[in-house]
Protein backbone atom coordinates (compact mmCIF):
# COMPACT_ATOMS: atom_id res chain seq x y z
CA UNK A 1 0.00 0.00 0.00
CA UNK A 2 1.16 3.58 -0.99
CA UNK A 3 2.25 5.87 1.71
CA UNK A 4 -0.63 8.57 0.93
CA UNK A 5 -3.01 5.90 0.55
CA UNK A 6 -2.12 4.45 4.06
CA UNK A 7 -1.74 7.99 5.44
CA UNK A 8 -5.62 8.54 4.16
CA UNK A 9 -6.71 5.94 5.33
CA UNK A 10 -5.25 6.76 9.50
CA UNK A 11 -7.30 10.13 9.07
CA UNK A 12 -10.45 8.47 7.75
CA UNK A 13 -10.64 5.01 10.20
CA UNK A 14 -8.06 5.29 12.36
CA UNK A 15 -8.68 1.70 13.58
CA UNK A 16 -8.42 0.15 9.77
CA UNK A 17 -5.77 2.45 9.48
CA UNK A 18 -3.43 1.30 12.36
CA UNK A 19 -4.24 -2.09 11.35
CA UNK A 20 -3.29 -1.67 7.83
CA UNK A 21 0.15 0.21 9.10
CA UNK A 22 1.08 -2.53 11.78
CA UNK A 23 0.22 -5.57 8.79
CA UNK A 24 3.05 -4.30 7.02
CA UNK A 25 5.43 -2.86 9.35
CA UNK A 26 5.17 -4.84 12.29
CA UNK A 27 7.66 -7.67 11.53
CA UNK A 28 10.49 -4.59 10.56
CA UNK A 29 10.21 -2.38 13.49
CA UNK A 30 10.31 -6.13 15.65
CA UNK A 31 13.84 -6.47 13.72
CA UNK A 32 14.77 -3.24 14.62
CA UNK A 33 14.00 -2.98 18.13
CA UNK A 34 15.37 -6.53 18.60
CA UNK A 35 18.53 -6.03 16.71
CA UNK A 36 18.84 -2.82 19.26
CA UNK A 37 17.84 -5.00 22.69
CA UNK A 38 19.55 -8.43 21.16
CA UNK A 39 20.95 -8.86 24.83
CA UNK A 40 20.00 -11.98 26.99
CA UNK A 41 18.82 -9.76 29.74
CA UNK A 42 15.92 -7.52 27.76
CA UNK A 43 12.30 -9.42 28.72
CA UNK A 44 9.83 -10.05 25.82
CA UNK A 45 7.93 -7.49 27.27
CA UNK A 46 10.35 -4.76 26.67
CA UNK A 47 10.68 -5.48 23.16
CA UNK A 48 6.49 -5.31 23.16
CA UNK A 49 6.06 -2.21 24.80
CA UNK A 50 8.60 -0.57 22.48
CA UNK A 51 6.30 -1.86 19.23
CA UNK A 52 3.41 -0.75 21.00
CA UNK A 53 5.45 2.76 22.08
CA UNK A 54 6.57 3.34 18.17
CA UNK A 55 2.91 2.73 16.63
CA UNK A 56 1.29 4.84 18.91
CA UNK A 57 3.79 7.56 18.94
CA UNK A 58 3.34 7.40 14.59
CA UNK A 59 -0.36 8.08 15.31
CA UNK A 60 -0.13 10.27 18.27
CA UNK A 61 2.45 12.64 16.33
CA UNK A 62 0.29 11.73 12.53
CA UNK A 63 1.32 15.77 12.20
CA UNK A 64 4.82 15.34 12.86
CA UNK A 65 5.22 12.98 9.96
CA UNK A 66 6.40 14.50 6.56
CA UNK A 67 5.76 12.28 3.89
CA UNK A 68 8.51 14.79 1.25
CA UNK A 69 11.07 14.23 4.02
CA UNK A 70 11.14 9.99 4.29
CA UNK A 71 9.28 6.91 3.99
CA UNK A 72 6.88 5.92 6.33
CA UNK A 73 8.80 2.48 6.55
CA UNK A 74 12.33 4.62 7.39
CA UNK A 75 10.41 7.26 9.77
CA UNK A 76 9.05 3.97 11.72
CA UNK A 77 12.43 2.51 11.46
CA UNK A 78 13.86 5.86 13.38
CA UNK A 79 11.26 5.70 15.99
CA UNK A 80 12.27 1.99 16.92
CA UNK A 81 15.76 2.86 17.06
CA UNK A 82 15.28 5.42 19.21
CA UNK A 83 12.56 3.74 21.44
CA UNK A 84 15.07 0.97 21.77
CA UNK A 85 17.98 3.12 22.83
CA UNK A 86 15.26 4.39 25.15
CA UNK A 87 14.64 0.96 26.80
CA UNK A 88 18.41 0.32 26.65
CA UNK A 89 19.20 3.01 28.60
CA UNK A 90 16.62 2.85 31.62
CA UNK A 91 17.33 -1.02 31.64
CA UNK A 92 21.38 -0.11 31.93
CA UNK A 93 20.39 2.37 34.87
CA UNK A 94 18.23 -0.61 36.36
CA UNK A 95 20.71 -2.96 36.09
CA UNK A 96 22.84 -2.31 39.51
CA UNK A 97 19.27 -2.06 41.13
CA UNK A 98 18.35 -5.64 40.91
CA UNK A 99 15.93 -6.72 43.49
CA UNK A 100 16.22 -10.22 44.12
CA UNK A 101 12.35 -10.69 43.92
CA UNK A 102 11.79 -9.26 40.62
CA UNK A 103 12.14 -12.65 37.93
CA UNK A 104 12.08 -10.17 35.06
CA UNK A 105 15.28 -9.57 36.52
CA UNK A 106 17.10 -12.68 35.92
CA UNK A 107 19.40 -13.87 33.16
CA UNK A 108 17.28 -16.62 31.54
CA UNK A 109 19.33 -18.46 28.78
CA UNK A 110 18.31 -21.66 27.01
CA UNK A 111 19.50 -25.14 28.70
CA UNK A 112 21.84 -25.36 26.04
CA UNK A 113 23.44 -21.92 25.96
CA UNK A 114 26.88 -21.20 27.73
CA UNK A 115 27.61 -17.81 28.87
CA UNK A 116 30.89 -18.17 26.99
CA UNK A 117 29.36 -18.43 23.52
CA UNK A 118 26.93 -15.57 24.47
CA UNK A 119 29.65 -13.18 25.87
CA UNK A 120 31.65 -14.89 22.53
CA UNK A 121 29.04 -13.80 20.35
CA UNK A 122 28.47 -10.39 21.83
CA UNK A 123 32.38 -9.65 20.85
CA UNK A 124 31.63 -10.97 17.11
CA UNK A 125 29.07 -8.23 16.79
CA UNK A 126 31.14 -5.35 18.38
CA UNK A 127 34.07 -6.66 15.98
CA UNK A 128 31.64 -7.18 13.29
CA UNK A 129 30.14 -3.25 13.84
CA UNK A 130 33.73 -1.59 14.09
CA UNK A 131 34.95 -3.25 10.46
CA UNK A 132 31.81 -2.08 8.67
CA UNK A 133 32.35 1.24 10.49
CA UNK A 134 36.25 0.88 8.94
CA UNK A 135 35.12 0.62 5.45
CA UNK A 136 34.40 3.94 5.44
CA UNK A 137 31.53 5.78 3.64
CA UNK A 138 29.78 5.54 2.20
CA UNK A 139 30.46 1.86 2.18
CA UNK A 140 29.52 1.27 5.73
CA UNK A 141 26.01 3.31 5.27
CA UNK A 142 25.34 1.03 2.61
CA UNK A 143 25.73 -2.29 4.20
CA UNK A 144 23.92 -0.94 7.17
CA UNK A 145 20.81 0.45 5.35
CA UNK A 146 21.16 -2.75 3.37
CA UNK A 147 21.60 -4.96 5.88
CA UNK A 148 20.59 -3.80 8.71
CA UNK A 149 17.20 -1.78 7.58
CA UNK A 150 16.84 -4.21 4.77
CA UNK A 151 16.92 -1.07 2.41
CA UNK A 152 16.71 -2.33 -1.72
CA UNK A 153 19.86 -1.27 -3.82
CA UNK A 154 17.27 1.75 -5.53
CA UNK A 155 16.37 3.25 -2.23
CA UNK A 156 19.99 3.42 -1.19
CA UNK A 157 21.02 4.81 -4.28
CA UNK A 158 18.42 7.44 -3.83
CA UNK A 159 19.54 8.48 -0.35
CA UNK A 160 22.90 8.52 -0.90
CA UNK A 161 22.29 10.27 -4.37
CA UNK A 162 24.40 7.37 -6.27
CA UNK A 163 23.71 4.64 -8.73
CA UNK A 164 21.84 2.00 -8.36
CA UNK A 165 25.05 -0.27 -9.95
CA UNK A 166 27.25 1.75 -8.21
CA UNK A 167 25.61 0.48 -4.51
CA UNK A 168 25.93 -2.82 -5.93
CA UNK A 169 29.60 -2.60 -6.91
CA UNK A 170 30.58 -0.79 -3.13
CA UNK A 171 28.29 -3.48 -1.52
CA UNK A 172 30.00 -6.20 -3.17
CA UNK A 173 33.59 -4.84 -2.54
CA UNK A 174 32.92 -3.85 1.16
CA UNK A 175 31.43 -7.77 1.73
CA UNK A 176 34.39 -8.80 0.06
CA UNK A 177 36.69 -7.25 2.58
CA UNK A 178 34.24 -8.08 5.61
CA UNK A 179 34.77 -11.65 4.15
CA UNK A 180 38.42 -11.73 4.46
CA UNK A 181 38.92 -9.76 7.16
CA UNK A 182 37.16 -12.30 9.29
CA UNK A 183 38.46 -15.04 6.62
CA UNK A 184 35.05 -16.58 5.43
CA UNK A 185 34.41 -17.82 2.10
CA UNK A 186 31.78 -16.89 -0.07
CA UNK A 187 28.37 -18.76 0.30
Amino acid sequence: MEDRKLLRLLEEDPNAGLEQLMNLYAGLVYAVIKGKLSESYYVSSDIEDCMADVFSEFYADLSRYDPRVSSIKSYLCVLARYHAVDVARKRERQRGDVSIDDEECFLQLPDDTSVDSVLAEKELRKEVLLAVKALGEPDSSIIVRKYYFNQSSKEIADALKLTVSNVDTRTHRALSKLRKKFGGNRV
